[in-house]
């Protein structure tokens, strides 16, 4: 198996905050900013912040910011990939998408950023083209990572990057398997092998879900009688009652072997591991002392003088205001 190594040092591995989908929706900048728009991207870039942004492809095969598939636009969702930038442009005029080329172009390697591919389909041979093509140019200036769910995604993408990190994230989500009604901590477990054996062979990053998130602890649903007053189940409910049990340890199970195996992953390559998303100090004083490297935060539900000092401490910034 050949292993890609490292070949130049990048800030983005020391210890470092990023803010995810840019800085938005806090009263300490301003309130009034969306997610994954240029305005968010260029609080984060004017404070000198790191940051990631989700990408999706437009019918013309030009990257916008955006993490759902759709845009809402007169009471309908739309499809982004069902119409070309300018279509988006005259629907929606200023609450179109931005094009990451820029976001790119205004950050210029001011900070560095994290690209999350969504539309990571192996056949858009176009949309990685022009990817390729504007993060190579972009990362002689400074520093870029772009990472995606898709582990096929990434080993098409890794032979057309220059100078770019490339990263596996590594979480739940819908599989091949799950179109067969197989158990979803089977699924999830048989996605992340995958991903880990893609990050081991080709990607320089690997990103991991945060695990002390709540819904870590909570992915089966009990299916008793949600009535107060009845106390006694039935057969049926005690039997839906054990199987969520059921359900619920397994998944337990597949949390603690990803988290074995990620570790194993690390050692075996000497690899950087990042966490997405940290959504409050807490989290983050949980997570510190393990092998994670970089962490990605969500600056919009903060807004504490303290988190803001912390940032300002792992990241070494002084301008924030």
């Amino acid at each position: 198996m050949y292993i890609k190594r490292l070949n130049k040092n990048f800030s983005l591995l020391d210890n470092m905050l990023v803010a995810h989908k840019g800085i938005y929706g806090t009263q300490i900048f301003r309130d009034d900013i969306a997610p994954n728009t240029f305005e968010s991207c260029k609080m984060a870039i004017d404070n000198g912040i790191p940051f990631e942004c989700d990408v999706r492809n437009t019918k013309d095969n030009c990257a916008v910011l955006a993490h759902d598939n759709y845009v809402e636009y007169e009471g309908s969702k739309i499809k982004i990939n069902k119409y070309t930038y300018q279509d988006l442009v005259d629907m929606l005029g200023d609450d179109a998408p931005t094009r990451l080329e820029d976001v790119l172009k205004y950050n210029n390697g001011k900070v560095p950023i994290i690209v999350d591919a969504k539309e990571a389909h192996i056949f858009y041979s176009k949309y990685r083209d022009n990817i390729a093509i504007a993060l190579n140019y972009y990362a002689r200036k400074g520093e870029i990572l772009l990472q995606s769910f898709n582990p096929f995604f990434m080993l098409s993408m890794r032979e057309h990057l220059e100078g770019v990190l490339t990263g596996q994230l590594i979480c739940r989500g819908k599989t091949l398997l799950d179109s067969f009604r197989a158990p979803k901590s089977v699924a999830y477990l048989y996605e992340r092998i995958i991903s880990l054996v893609c990050f081991i062979a080709r990607t320089d990053v690997i990103v991991m879900e945060n695990h002390t998130d709540e819904k870590w602890h909570k992915r089966a649903r009990l299916f008793i009688s949600e009535k107060e007053s009845k106390r006694v189940m039935t057969a049926k409910e005690k039997l839906q009652e054990n199987l969520a049990k059921s359900r619920r340890f397994f998944s337990s199970l597949a949390d603690k072997i990803q988290l074995k195996l990620v570790k194993f992953a690390h050692d075996l390559t000497n690899k950087p591991v990042m966490a997405f998303t940290i959504h409050d100090e807490s989290e983050f004083n949980s997570m510190e002392n393990l092998y994670i490297r970089t962490y990605i935060v969500d600056y919009s539900e903060k807004g504490t003088k303290e988190y803001i000092s912390k940032i300002k401490k792992y990241q070494g910034k002084s301008k924030i205001k």
